[in-house]
């Protein structure tokens, strides 16, 4: 069997393809990347991993990339409808032509009904890679916790935890719990056309401070505003323009339950419970197991 990791130089990637190599053989991994010389892929190849270059935007190279490969990861893209969908519709198109066997992709929370800004972008590339014929995987993760960690970088340095989503619930989830599931499908039988939801406990923004308090021992207040002054408060930390729409929308999200799980199939394919939001806070902040 030969599996196909796209992403491979990012962090759920790069994961991904360290939980394939304690399941497989390094001849049965094909590392995909954009840029074929940055240092990471130097690292795989001193492994023994053969790399390939998987550039959504060129369909010739990918017919050469996704030759042979009977289990492809497609990582979903950034940027507007128009362009992820050309991406992603050029990995989908060239996976038929050659034969893939089955496609492994990274959604969002209920994304077939979810009005989270991000869920349409991920339900259009659902439809597509299910239209396509070929047998997949819809891996449905929630909102990691590493994304917090900028936000917690700045509390440590003085700053309350600002927050307009309300009592909006987060299924917040550890990266490594995810890349070890889609490790886990990419290896396995029995998942043909399945869709997975794939969150942590559901938890309120002064739950996670809360938990995030209980770690570091320390009292990071919670400023609970509104929308309006959210973004003024983004706009006086000297956030950059660019941003504050998607970060605005976030909070408008979360406020509005677009991170709330209905249930988690995560322990089913991890086959054991998942990490703790205090876990993984303990991990990534106090590097500690």
């Amino acid at each position: 069997m030969k599996v196909l990791v796209t992403g491979a130089n990012g962090n759920l990637g790069s994961k991904i393809v360290e939980y394939l190599l304690t399941k497989l053989s390094v001849e049965e991994i094909i590392v995909g990347v954009r840029d074929d010389k940055s240092e990471k892929v130097l690292s795989y190849k001193e492994h023994g991993l053969e790399v390939r270059v998987t550039d959504f935007e060129n369909p010739e190279a990918l017919l050469t990339a996704f030759k042979g490969i009977d289990r492809l990861f497609i990582m979903s893209t950034f940027g507007d409808l128009e362009t992820v969908m050309r991406q992603h519709t050029n990995a989908v198109e060239v996976a038929n032509a050659t034969d893939v066997k089955q496609i492994i992709y990274p959604s969002v929370t209920r994304a077939e009904g979810n009005d989270f800004f991000l869920a349409g972008l991920h339900r259009a590339r659902e439809v597509a890679i299910i239209e396509s014929g070929i047998p997949y995987v819809i891996l449905r993760n929630n909102w990691y916790v590493e994304n917090e960690l900028g936000t917690i970088q700045g509390c440590l340095a003085g700053a309350p935890w600002v927050t307009s989503a309300g009592e909006g619930k987060i299924g917040w989830v550890y990266r490594p719990d995810l890349a070890e599931a889609a490790a886990n499908v990419l290896v396995a039988d029995g998942h043909e056309n399945k869709i997975y939801e794939l969150s942590g406990e559901n938890l309120t923004q002064q739950q996670f401070v809360d938990t995030l308090n209980e770690v570091l021992g320390k009292d990071v207040p919670l400023l609970a505003v509104d929308e309006a002054s959210y973004e003024e408060m983004l706009k006086g930390a000297g956030i950059p323009e660019a941003y504050l729409p998607m970060l605005v929308m976030t909070q408008k999200g979360i406020r509005e339950g677009g991170l709330e799980s209905t249930h988690t199939d995560l322990d089913f394919l991890l086959d054991r419970q998942p990490t703790s939001l205090k876990q993984a806070l303990t991990h990534l902040l106090l590097n500690t197991k």
